[in-house]
């Protein structure tokens, strides 16, 4: 299942189907093929999560379970091990892997959601936007609020406004941007301590500096100036946050980027390409910072740049009509199929479930 769920990935990244920003496996089984434990075979798993920028979340059913090589495959690829006892609540267990994206992320623009009302059918969009304990060194996601834009103005005659092609050019655009996952090694050790002190790993010397993490450690953290610049595009013509789970010093050789033009993604684009410096020690802040102030956008995304997928009406992005101008690129990239695609959603997670791990 695992090489599948590589090929799976590949081609995902391939068509641009689906979210480009994080990707995670998550690998349930109730025993482990005994054939599966070689070097290559954590390694051939290790250059799948590293090629693909993909975390592995591990689950091991049952109190009798082998827990063992479970374990090893998500303490060696950024992720965390769940071992399940008999009768648990399975579902609310693997659903806890979005803590981990939550953690470490923060969500400083609204994203947009459209959906039919369970009352009366009604077409409803709703603006939510992510809430921070901030008096930590590092913001706590507390939960998120939406309120419907019904509330404000009639939906439907809205729409028929010259302005909506543009409100749903750059409500997409806020909510289809990437965000980098910033999550050290005391980060990920605080996550897996959380659920249980059997995820907790002790595989490399870092693991084992933070095994004995409590709720309450200091982990490292991010200089918050360190900022993508939000109206660069690269040379193919692509923003900064597409980037993000792509190798910025090497990346495929067939995306056509130069030297010089993969010099400027790294200038331009130093939180995206996960460039930003961590504090030597435990984080010096005391406290969070507020999210910067993100000016209105006068010009979406579509009509200056590279955009893929599909905007919140579900239609293909567009400049849309009526736009002071398009400088959009008309021409495909050297590999349109491999190069970096804007996402169509937040997180690809791809579920095995399996009675083996081979």
């Amino acid at each position: 299942p695992l090489p599948r769920a590589a090929q799976i990935l590949g081609s995902s990244v391939a068509v641009g189907a689906t979210s480009m920003c994080q990707k995670a496996v998550m690998f349930l089984t109730g025993s482990v093929d005994p054939t599966f434990g070689l070097s290559e075979d954590y390694a051939s798993v290790r250059s799948m999560s590293k090629t693909y920028d993909a975390v592995l979340f591990t689950y091991s059913l049952g109190s009798d379970a082998d827990t063992l090589k479970v374990k090893k495959l998500a303490c060696e690829n950024r992720g965390v091990f769940y071992p399940v006892p008999d009768n648990a609540d399975l579902g609310g267990i693997m659903s806890a892997y979005i803590k981990y994206f939550a953690y470490g992320q923060e969500m400083c623009s609204a994203s947009f959601l459209s959906y039919t009302s369970a009352t009366g059918g009604q077409t409803l969009l709703a603006g939510c936007m992510a809430a921070y304990d901030r008096t930590g060194p590092n913001p706590d996601l507390l939960g998120v609020t939406c309120m419907d834009t019904n509330l404000l103005t009639d939906v439907g005659q809205w729409n028929a406004t010259a302005g909506w092609p543009f409100f749903v050019c750059t409500a997409s655009d806020m909510t289809k941007q990437c965000r980098q996952v910033d999550l050290a090694e005391c980060h990920r050790q605080k996550i897996r301590a959380a659920y249980s002190s059997e995820s907790v790993c002790d595989l490399t010397a870092e693991q084992r500096q933070y095994s004995m993490v409590t709720q309450d450690t200091v982990c490292p953290c991010r200089d918050p100036g360190c900022q993508d610049d939000p109206e660069f595009t690269d040379e193919l013509g692509y923003f900064c946050d597409t980037w993000v789970g792509d190798d910025c010093e090497n990346p495929n050789p067939t995306w056509g980027y130069s030297q010089p033009g993969l010099v400027q993604v790294r200038e331009k684009c130093p939180r995206s390409c996960g460039r930003c410096e961590w504090s030597s020690g435990a984080c010096g802040r005391t406290t969070s910072v507020e999210c910067p102030v993100i000016p209105i956008a006068k010009e979406c995304r579509a009509c200056l740049g590279r955009t893929s997928g599909v905007d919140i009406e579900q239609n293909q992005m567009a400049c849309p009509p009526g736009a002071p101008r398009n400088i959009a690129p008309t021409d495909l990239p050297p590999s349109d199929a491999a190069a970096p695609v804007l996402p169509q959603l937040g997180l690809l997670a791809l579920m095995i479930a399996t009675a083996a791990a081979a």
